[in-house]
């Protein structure tokens, strides 16, 4: 009996040894430095009220996942740089696409210029200022999809999903249109990074014509910074305009791109941006609204666009 007792008295020490060496594990690892950890479950994506593309409202199961609590800033990609050699796309000679006031002209497209010096180094092209020196705590931007995979993979991580995305800026506020709740606080409170005043003339109350350094605006419920606007965040998704509508429900990862292509042959497939940006108005996309979604060639950069990362438990689908 004794025998017993002290053999089932071992097992519990040593089950209760490897549980909290597992959370020390966690705690200390440094890949998770800086990250929120979100626990599984079960939320309504989407928007009844929002575009086309944010419905139908549709319930999606989640498993549990550590998020960057901040995007990706200039110097941590620096650090990547340094460590890897990596050259970005647009430093290839793609260039990057800068954003231009657009005076009197209605059309998005023409807001937008092609800049061949334009890269992360140089935001807005050769001529502006050094993000890694001058900014070096504003998020980097000018970076495509797989430059932000890149970083993401090198630490291990990878880019979240668009469900893990909603999943994290809602915080819990599930039905809401924005991080903070569906009251129009940004319209009165520095309560994130958006577009103010006239198409062609910004007034910036909220502090900041351009990016803002990273954690300048309050967090959401997760203690998760610039969820909301900024910069545009890369997600892992191929965009479909109806994906709702056939969406997995549980660990939703998007459709692939060649059911895509096989709808729509001329169009090219696209990649999912969300959180919206600096340019995001009540007018223009209102991009910082939880459930607004944005497609975006895989290729292109541009100095609006930037990312954060996502760690999948081990016990996640993926």
């Amino acid at each position: 009996m004794s025998n017993t007792k002290q053999l089932t008295g071992a097992v519990a020490f040593l089950a209760l040894i490897a549980v909290i060496d597992n959370f020390f594990v966690v705690e200390s690892d440094p890949k998770l430095e800086n990250m929120a950890s979100i626990d599984a479950g079960v939320f309504q994506m989407g928007s009844q009220t929002g575009l086309a593309d944010e419905r139908p409202v549709h319930e999606v199961s989640l498993g549990a996942f550590w998020i960057d609590k901040f995007e990706v800033s200039n110097g941590d990609f620096a650090k990547f740089i340094e460590a890897t050699g990596y050259i970005t796309q647009s430093e290839k000679g793609e260039g990057g696409l800068v954003f231009a006031s657009p005076n009197e002209s209605l059309d998005p497209e023409k807001w937008w210029n092609l800049i061949a010096s334009a890269n992360w180094r140089h935001p807005n092209g050769s001529d502006g200022e050094l993000a890694q020196i001058d900014n070096e705590d504003h998020p980097v931007v000018q970076v495509s999809f797989d430059d932000a995979l890149a970083y993401c993979n090198w630490l291990g991580k990878d880019l979240p999903t668009e469900a893990q995305f909603e999943f994290a800026a809602r915080g819990g506020r599930e039905g809401e249109i924005y991080t903070w709740g569906s009251q129009p606080l940004h319209l009165s409170e520095a309560v994130t990074n958006f577009w103010q005043g006239a198409e062609n003339n910004e007034i910036a109350n909220d502090g900041y014509t351009g990016t803002a350094p990273v954690g300048s605006y309050p967090p959401n419920a997760h203690q998760l910074y610039d969820i909301s606007g900024n910069v545009w965040e890369w997600v892992s998704d191929w965009y479909h305009p109806n994906y709702y509508a056939m969406s997995e429900r549980e660990d939703p990862r998007g459709i692939e791109p060649d059911n895509i292509l096989e709808e729509n042959s001329a169009a090219p497939a696209m990649r999912s941006l969300r959180g919206g940006s600096f340019l995001c108005s009540d007018e223009h996309c209102s991009g910082f609204r939880v459930s607004a979604r944005m497609p975006v060639a895989p290729t292109s950069s541009s100095n609006h666009t930037g990312f954060r990362c996502v760690k999948n438990n081990k016990n996640s689908k993926y």
